[in-house]
């Protein structure tokens, strides 16, 4: 296991998140006419694109709002379809490619970029690792003017084989983003110059919806007066739900009306249960299962608790942080950034489920230090997390990467030092 401490890099040179990068008129290589907005095809190969595809989506829709043209292009699977198909409806245009595996795959995003030219094509993945090279060739081959990819999540994989793959993938991209500050040290680490990455931290979306507290709690068949811890995500050894499981019976000795709510659908849902079964507290832990309405139910909770391995910046604390909750998180890369310890919430060691129990504890037996920390969350997401601000700061990217004369220095910014304290 990794965490953040593993990797402290010196920040690269600072520029300003809202610093205007080249605006563009008459760039080489441009697909549209002078003046124009760059057009972009966003692109993933995963299977369960969830918050990263989330990330998607609002860079899409901001994207569509401004008068670009916008292609989201994925593998047609029944997960991507949930998410993606709806944006077909607010003026995306989508594109249905093969299986990375198939012996089509590269021809089709080829003929795809041909018949609906871009400027920019944009990738994202989790880690690179999966060496979709044929994707970036066939961007190549039809000669995009540019090449950006997102990497959702640390290096944390010491195979070398694996590093040098992941390296020789990543040379014909003109700019390699990261989504927070100690993830973009991972890859520092493992080689990457830092001339070619600019970390642009992830951001949602103000949620209009809400159920409200008690609204929220009937949907969930929850009492109003019993204490609620809520988690958000798929159940995955990457999200460590097994130590909040397992932090459960020490939390009932104190709190004997708690209810611990884990939304979400994944493979190690039936291993959660029973382990739940086994430590005697299937009483206390629910599974609702994949919820669309996740961020109305989060009214329901008095402390979100995100309890991962690793992350690269949860969606899901940021989602919390707007729904003005206190979030207990792990000191991993993402989380730490986003969790200011002490003020919006509480960070303790991963795999840890005493410290994480100790954690919620403090929080559900303090009901005016949880108001504190749900307002200051709620403005911290406000100050530096929103989506409008990560999709201004990623088309700076794409101007920045279509630009006729590439900077060589610089890379971080003044927002990354502003998340760590600096």
């Amino acid at each position: 296991m990794t965490t953040m401490s593993d990797y402290r890099a010196t920040p690269a040179t600072a520029i300003a998140p809202h610093e205007v990068r080249s605006p563009l008129e008459a760039t080489p290589g441009r697909r549209g006419p002078p003046g124009d907005l760059p057009s972009v095809h966003l692109y993933t190969p995963s299977a369960d694109p969830s918050g990263m595809g989330a990330h998607m989506l609002c860079l899409a829709d901001a994207y569509v709002r401004e008068g670009r043209r916008v292609t989201l292009m994925y593998w047609p699977n029944a997960k991507a379809e949930r998410l993606f198909a709806p944006a077909g409806e607010r003026g995306v245009r989508l594109a249905r490619i093969p299986h990375p595996r198939d012996a089509r795959f590269a021809a089709r995003i080829a003929e795809d970029l041909d018949r609906h030219p871009s400027d920019v094509f944009h990738l994202h993945v989790g880690t690179g690792r999966e060496n979709w090279d044929a994707a970036r060739a066939a961007a190549g081959s039809v000669r995009v003017p540019a090449i950006v990819q997102t990497l959702h999540l640390p290096w944390l994989i010491r195979n070398h084989h694996k590093r040098a793959s992941a390296l020789t993938a990543l040379e014909p991209v003109d700019r390699i983003i990261t989504v927070s500050h100690w993830q973009r040290a991972t890859y520092e680490h493992m080689g990457v110059a830092a001339h070619r990455m600019v970390t642009v931290p992830n951001g949602v979306h103000p949620h209009t919806g809400s159920l409200g507290r008690d609204a929220a709690r009937r949907e969930l068949g929850l009492r109003p007066e019993q204490p609620v811890v809520m988690t958000v995500g798929r159940l995955t050894v990457m999200k460590g739900h097994r130590y909040l499981v397992e932090a459960v019976p020490m939390l009932l000795e104190r709190f004997p009306d708690l209810v611990v709510v884990v939304v979400g659908e994944g493979h190690l849902r039936e291993v959660l249960e029973e382990r739940a079964r086994t430590l005697g507290v299937a009483h206390a832990v629910r599974f609702p299962g994949h919820r669309t309405d996740a961020r109305d139910l989060l009214a329901a909770a008095d402390v979100f608790v995100l309890p991962s391995r690793h992350e690269g910046m949860p969606l899901a604390v940021l989602e919390a942080m707007d729904a003005s909750l206190p979030v207990v998180g792990t000191r991993v890369i993402g989380t730490s950034e986003a969790v200011d310890d002490g003020v919006t919430g509480r960070l303790v060691a991963p795999q840890d489920p005493t410290a994480l129990a100790g954690a919620i504890d403090g929080l559900l037996g303090d009901p005016a230090l949880r108001r504190r920390m749900a307002t200051a969350g709620k403005r911290r997401h406000e100050e530096l997390f929103t989506a409008t601000r990560m999709a201004r700061d990623t088309a700076e990217v794409y101007d920045e990467a279509l630009a006729p004369k590439r900077t060589t220095g610089g890379g971080g910014e003044a927002l990354g030092s502003a998340i760590m304290g600096g």
